[in-house]
């Protein structure tokens, strides 16, 4: 009975095939937004000289104590390139987190001076690019100097 059942269907379900669309009715879009910032780095065959090269490499090795303290909320991106100290945490580590920024601001502010030396700007067109530039690499929740419509500069955390 079961088998006379199955060679009667079998025809019937031959014959259904469901249709399968693969197509869109519009085409996929795609919204990339990218930086590229490239660097040329002294290579170990010729080593770096001058204090812009030094300053650099400490910069380059206090990275991710800077990005800590900006998790931490404890520092902000200045207007004019620098950081600048938003809530100082007690004791001995908000020690260490003003040493940490005067150091870095040092570094930053000797490498302002020598691009407005090498490209004969006045300091405060430097301070204005760099502040920029630093805004918009900060991460989402990380303070930021920003200038309002009224243009009074206030902190502000940056939005995602």
């Amino acid at each position: 009975m079961t088998r006379r059942l199955v060679v009667a269907l079998l025809p019937v379900l031959a014959a259904c095939s469901p249709t399968v669309r693969v197509a869109t009715p519009e085409p996929l879009k795609v919204d990339v937004d990218m930086r590229i910032d490239i660097y040329q780095h002294a290579t170990s065959d010729a080593p770096a000289a001058g204090p812009e090269a030094e300053a650099q490499d400490r910069r380059r090795a206090r990275m991710a104590e800077i990005q800590t303290l900006k998790n931490a909320r404890i520092v902000g991106e200045n207007r004019h390139g620098l950081l600048s100290l938003i809530q100082a945490p007690p004791g001995e580590y908000g020690d260490y987190a003003r040493r940490t920024l005067e150091a870095e601001n040092a570094d930053r502010l000797a490498l302002m001076k020598q691009l407005a030396a090498e490209r004969r700007v006045p300091m405060a067109q430097i301070e204005a690019e760099q502040a920029t530039l630093w805004r918009e690499r900060a991460f989402p929740g990380e303070w930021t100097e920003v200038e309002g419509p009224d243009r009074a500069w206030h902190w502000e955390r940056k939005q995602g």
